[in-house]
């Protein structure tokens, strides 16, 4: 046998068929609340497996039973849908099979590495640390960083560098931006989306301005900055720390993620409260296995090259020959050798569950099971008055929490039914409520044609309205009238500019009808009057839906009167 052929069927073996250490416990570990496992009795451990190899010696307990067959666990149910678990990837292991020792040895190749990439990408937060640095100096390098950090959460690097830098020429330090108005902050913020996050930044400028404890700058200490800092978890707060003040802290975000699952190993849910806390114990280790003695900035230069490998190398599809922490890849390792079905083991990892499918390096971390976005359907009124020489139209500003908060909108409200005749009712009650008896004053009451639009975990409808006041502005209960000027500087959501752009063509125009495909439905007192042809119906290809009689009076609704008919209405719908 050649030996290079030699050497990779020796390896394989060794993999499926690893020494049994005399002192590993079949400890078990829940991995998620579905799990049927339970933490061992007391004296053992409910955490996860040790990351480190584990001491030679046995204990007492262990020496007593050394000599009986180990009884081997009864298999977990596994539930995956239509996976049959005959077509699974074999993957028979303990939980030793995941400790850090062979990453932990080829940490320096990760950072020479990083050395040579660190300023590929252009990004204008990434610094060297100075250990000479003043405080004054490092706090306004954490004040920095906290600012990227928050931005480049569901936002990719190439979009982040530019409003960073429109962000830190306005506010060049923490005590500028204490200073300034949510009104502010979102303009500055809008197009990035997510728009809670730049309300956290705001506030926690003034948390640290206001906390005399904080010396008017960030805190260096990544568990006071989890606490106190509104938006700051684990993650945000442990590259703060690593990065502007040389703290060894541990970071796992989602890049971190993949390439920790890949380098150990570990096929587990991704979300489950198991994986996340070995993945951190993971990362608190390996930091701490970095060199002493050297530079006080190493655990932000080890912090910085994870995600950087993460987001250029072991991508989701992974660039493997370019890794340099390819030889302590278990997931490499595995999609190489592992060709031969393993023998089962006494002792199985309860962490990891089993491969469907192929093996293959992308396998790592094991896929999220899909959450179905929520359908959701709004009527949103454009509601306009027309005076002698001006126009306005009516916005209210939405909560302070929540989705696309602190925005302003047209008047908008949720909508169960998709007939037109319960969305122009629907939008004309509202109207009223905010602005009272608009009968006298109502020139045109008109449905516009739906406009979709999808957020991260809502499939939303908007079906945009249109509403034409004149004589005496009526005075709103909430909200405010803006002119056109006003509107194009309002901080609003992409999906209120759609619905704008439907009526008036454009973002910001005033002009009505520069779209040709608007499919109008207006509601009318009495019955409409058309010719119809031959076959029945009214030229210019248009259809008629009759809208069922209304009472005059309806218990406990209130309804517009001049959609209150006796008889039929027909509702005129234009298409084209």
């Amino acid at each position: 046998m050649p030996p290079r052929r030699a050497a990779a069927t020796a390896a394989a073996r060794a993999f499926r068929d690893p020494p049994r250490s005399p002192s590993l416990s079949p400890s078990i570990h829940s991995v998620s609340n579905e799990s049927d496992f339970a933490p061992n009795e007391a004296g053992s451990s409910s955490g996860p497996p040790s990351l480190a190899s584990r001491a030679s010696s046995p204990s007492a307990s262990e020496a007593e039973t050394r000599g009986k067959k180990r009884k081997r666990a009864a298999p977990r149910p596994i539930s995956r849908g239509a996976i049959d678990i005959e077509d699974c990837v074999p993957r028979h292991h303990g939980p030793e099979y995941h400790a850090v020792d062979n990453v932990a040895r080829e940490q320096q190749k990760l950072l020479d590495w990083f050395e040579g990439v660190r300023d590929a990408r252009g990004m204008p937060w990434r610094k060297r640390y100075d250990s000479s640095a003043t405080s004054e100096e490092k706090g306004q390098r954490a004040y920095e960083i906290w600012v990227s950090e928050i931005m480049l959460q569901q936002t990719q690097v190439a979009t982040v560098i530019d409003y960073w830098n429109r962000w830190m020429a306005k506010w060049p330090t923490i005590a500028d931006l204490a200073e300034a108005d949510l009104e502010e902050v979102n303009a500055v913020w809008r197009g990035l989306g997510y728009y809670r996050r730049a309300k956290s930044l705001l506030e926690g400028a003034k948390v640290v301005m206001n906390d005399m404890t904080c010396n008017h700058g960030l805190p260096s200490d990544p568990d006071t900055l989890e606490r106190i800092m509104p938006g700051v978890g684990r993650y945000t707060a442990g590259a703060i720390s690593s990065m502007a003040f040389g703290i060894r802290a541990p970071i796992v975000d989602g890049n971190v993620h993949r390439v920790f699952t890949r380098l150990l190993g570990v096929h587990a849910p991704q979300a489950a409260p198991g994986t996340t806390r070995f993945l951190w114990d993971v990362a608190e280790a390996l930091v701490d296995k970095l060199p002493r003695g050297l530079s006080r900035g190493i655990a932000g230069d080890w912090n910085q090259a994870l995600m950087e490998l993460g987001a250029t190398v072991c991508r989701p599809a992974p660039v493997c020959d370019q890794c340099p922490l390819r030889a302590a890849c278990k997931a490499y390792e595995e999609a190489e050798l592992l060709k031969v079905p393993p023998p089962p083991r006494d002792i199985e990892c309860t962490l990891c569950e089993p491969v469907p499918g192929k093996m293959a390096v992308t396998v790592f971390p094991m896929k999220k099971a899909k959450k179905e976005s929520r359908v959701e359907h709004e009527a949103v009124v454009l509601t306009e008055w027309i005076g002698v020489d001006d126009r306005r139209w009516l916005f209210l500003k939405r909560p302070e929490q929540g989705l696309l908060a602190g925005l302003f909108e047209p008047p908008t409200i949720q909508v169960t039914g998709t007939g037109a005749v319960d969305q122009l009712l629907a939008g004309r009650t509202f109207v009223t409520d905010l602005l009272g008896d608009i009968e006298d004053a109502l020139e045109e009451h008109t449905a516009i044609a739906p406009v979709p639009h999808i957020f991260s975990h809502i499939n939303m409808t908007y079906h945009v309205q249109r509403i034409v006041l004149r004589g005496d502005r009526p005075n709103p209960k909430r909200g405010e009238w803006l002119s056109l000027e006003q509107v194009r500087d309002a901080n609003v959501g992409t999906g209120v500019k759609k619905c704008w752009a439907k009526v008036y063509g454009a973002w910001g125009s005033g002009e009505v009808g520069q779209r040709k495909d608007l499919v109008k439905k207006q509601a009318t007192k009495a019955p409409l009057k058309r010719v119809k042809r031959a076959d029945g119906q009214i030229p210019g290809k248009k259809r008629v839906v009759t809208m069922p009689t209304v009472p005059k009076r309806r218990p406990k609704t209130r309804q517009p009167s001049n959609v209150e008919v006796e008889e039929n209405v027909e509702i005129i719908v234009v298409d084209g």
